[in-house]
Parts: structure tokens; sequence; C-alpha cells
């Protein structure tokens, strides 16, 4: 008999408690080996589903194994909104990973309105995180505390990277995140208004603001008198001028009827 041979029936000759001992504790590395890589999936529930509708690349309707209409919204990540730059962008980049066949969501929590937040991982590749690394994702500060700590540090590295080499929606100097793009009043636009040009205005004193283009501004009780004459009324947030336009503070930020957004920053409020 050959050495191979003996190599190869070595465990056969063994002692049955032997072998035992042997099999016992191959079953133990074994089961060390699998334990000791992370699962993110661990103690949660699985949804398998099918995509039918997109609402943004982070936010998706689906339908279930019983054919149950599902809202989706991937945990710790938000994607421009359809109507914003980049938008479409992370949408078709999330349809591409998605796809037409059936996946499985890892069901981080239902929130009150019923929509699941979860995250997909389609060939070994989490989407969400696909999503941020193209810099078409922000990480959402508003549920990302919902997913495991190891991965919440893995997507928080990756924004900061993404935002540093401006990738995608970063290429902007100031991108607007969708959680305050949508909060933005749903105003009907003026018949025939046209969106302004971009300008910057800056406080001089005495409750006034004066503007690039060369008009001022001066707060008078619950009025804004403007310098070409205009006049707007306050009420609660709400700015209503005497050419029919309408502003809505919102914070730091400032919303028109005309698409107007301005955003101020110490003594400087920049609208585009």
């Amino acid at each position: 008999m050959v050495e191979g041979d003996n190599n190869r029936n070595f465990g056969k000759s063994m002692p049955y408690p032997f072998r035992s001992r042997r099999l016992t504790l191959w079953s133990i590395w074994f089961v060390c080996c699998i334990c000791s890589f992370p699962s993110y999936a661990a103690d949660k529930a699985v949804l398998r589903a099918k995509i039918v509708a997109y609402g943004s690349g982070s936010a998706f309707a689906v339908l279930d194994q019983s054919e149950k209409l599902k809202r989706i919204k991937l945990t710790g990540v938000d994607s421009p909104e359809q109507r914003q730059r980049f938008g479409p962008q992370a949408r078709h980049l999330a349809a591409e990973w998605l796809g037409a066949s059936a996946f499985e969501i890892i069901v981080d929590r239902t929130d009150k309105d019923g929509r699941i937040h979860g995250r997909v991982v389609v060939d070994g590749h989490d989407v969400g995180f696909e999503l941020i690394k193209a810099g078409l994702a922000w990480c959402d500060p508003a549920d990302i505390a919902e997913i495991p700590q190891a991965l919440r540090e893995k997507y928080e590295r990756e924004c900061l990277q993404v935002k540093a080499q401006r990738r995608g929606l970063w290429l902007d100097q100031n991108p607007t995140p969708p959680w305050e793009q949508r909060k933005i009043p749903q105003f009907d636009p003026l018949p025939g208004a046209e969106r302004p040009a971009g300008r910057s205005c800056r406080e001089i004193g005495y409750q006034s603001v004066q503007c690039d283009d060369g008009k001022t501004y001066r707060i008078v009780g619950r009025q804004v008198l403007g310098s070409d004459g205009t006049t707007y009324s306050r009420r609660g947030n709400t700015l209503t001028g005497s050419d029919g336009n309408r502003f809505e503070l919102q914070g730091a930020s400032i919303y028109g009827t005309d698409g107007t957004v301005c955003r101020t920053r110490g003594k400087r409020t920049n609208c585009f």
C-alpha cells in the first residue's frame, strides 16, 4: 500500500471514540469560522418582493409573495427627489441593481405610516451603499441609527469620502438634501411666471438688506418694503407680495412660488 493510501485510510482505521472526537473538533472549528463573519441580517425579518414602481432611488413600491403592495425606504439612505438634480440618475442606478427579478429586503422597522425601512443586498452588493458610493444619495440622519453599527460606520465613512472627492451630486457647491426639498411648499406657480436669475443679498443695518441687482428691502413692522415699490406682508412664516408672489420661511431657508430658493448664512442670503 502506498503512502497516499495510508493517509486516506487513516481516519477509517482510528478507533470510533477518536474519530468522533475528531469530527466534533472539526464541527466546532467550522461553526466558529462561520460565526466570525459579520451578519447584518441577524434577528431581522426578511421580505421577498418584486419592484413595481419607483419614487426615487431610495424609495420604491414592491409586491410581496402574497401580491400585497408594500412601500419601501432604504434605511440610512436618502436619494434626491425625482425633480432634483441627480434624481433621475439615482433612480436609474437603483433600477439597474434591483432589475425585474424578485429580491430580498432585510426589514429594519415599519414606521407609523406603514412604510418599511429596510436594506437590499443583490449579488453581495448593498444597494443603499452603492447609491452612496456613486454620489447619488445622502446618509439619512432620520433613520441611519436603525442599521447595525458596523454598517452605519461604513455608510458614514463613504459619505464623507464621496463628498471630499466631489462625486455625483457633490459636484454642486451646496446640494439641497431631499428632506429639505420635501419641505418646499407646493404652491401653484403664477401664470407666465419665470424663475428669476440668482442673486445675493447682504444686511446693511437698519433692518435692511441690499441685493447685487441694486434693489434694497427694509422691514417695517409686519411688512417688507422694496425699493422697486413692491410690498410684502408677513403672516406667520409666509410673505405675500403685492406682485402676487409668495414665499415661505423654513428655518434658514426661503422658498418662493416662482421657484426661488434662498439660503441665509450669517449676514448674507444667496438665492437661486
